[in-house]
C-alpha cells in the first residue's frame, strides 16, 4: 500500500479519536494495521491494539474481541508469541483493558483462548491483579459465591456451609 495513503489513514484515525468518533477511529486504525500485515507483524500489532482500544471506547465489545483475536492470531502465526515477551504482555494487557471497560465476559473468553496457547509454551496467566482470589469450598474445592446473605456461604456443589468473618455492626 502507498505510504501516503497509510499516512492519511493514520491522520484520519487520530482526528476521529480526538473528536470522540471511536468507531471511525477503530476502522481507520484497523485499515492501517492491515496495510502492515504482510510486511511487519509488530507494526500490525501496534495499530491493531489501537483499533482494539477504540472499539472499547465505542462500547463495541464484539468488535474489540474480534480485533484482539486477529492480533493474537497474527502474532502466533508469525512466531512472535514464542519470541517476544513484550508481545505476550501486550495481549495480556488487552485482557486487563477488557476488564477495565467492564467487558468481563469478553475478558474471560479471550483469557481462556490466550491461556491455552501460552500453555503450549509452558507459560500461564496470573490471576487478575486487584481481584481477590476466588474463594473455594474447604470440603470439595468448588468455587464459592463471592457474596453471601448473612454470615454464611453454602457451597452449591456439596452443601457445606462456610462461616464468613463478617462482623455486624
Amino acid at each position: 500500500m502507498n505510504k501516503h495513503l497509510i499516512r492519511a489513514m493514520e491522520e484520519a484515525a487520530s482526528k476521529y479519536r480526538a473528536q470522540g468518533q471511536y468507531v471511525e477511529a477503530a476502522e481507520n486504525y484497523d485499515r492501517v494495521a492491515a496495510a502492515y500485515l504482510d510486511d511487519n507483524a509488530l507494526i500490525y500489532a501496534q495499530y491493531s491494539h489501537e483499533a482494539f482500544r477504540m472499539w472499547l471506547k465505542a462500547r463495541n465489545a464484539a468488535n474489540a474481541l474480534q480485533q484482539a483475536r486477529a492480533m493474537f492470531r497474527v502474532l502466533n502465526d508469525t512466531g512472535w508469541l514464542n519470541k517476544s515477551m513484550e508481545e505476550v504482555l501486550g495481549l495480556k494487557q488487552m485482557i486487563d483493558e477488557f476488564n477495565a471497560a467492564d467487558f468481563g465476559t469478553e475478558a474471560d473468553v479471550f483469557a481462556h483462548e490466550f491461556s491455552q496457547k501460552l500453555g503450549e509454551f509452558g507459560l500461564m496467566l496470573k490471576p487478575r491483579t486487584g481481584q481477590p482470589p476466588t474463594p473455594t469450598c474447604p470440603e470439595c474445592g468448588a468455587p464459592l459465591p463471592r457474596f453471601a446473605d448473612g454470615d454464611e456461604i453454602k457451597c452449591s456443589f456439596c452443601g457445606y456451609v462456610v462461616r464468613t468473618n463478617r462482623q455486624n455492626g
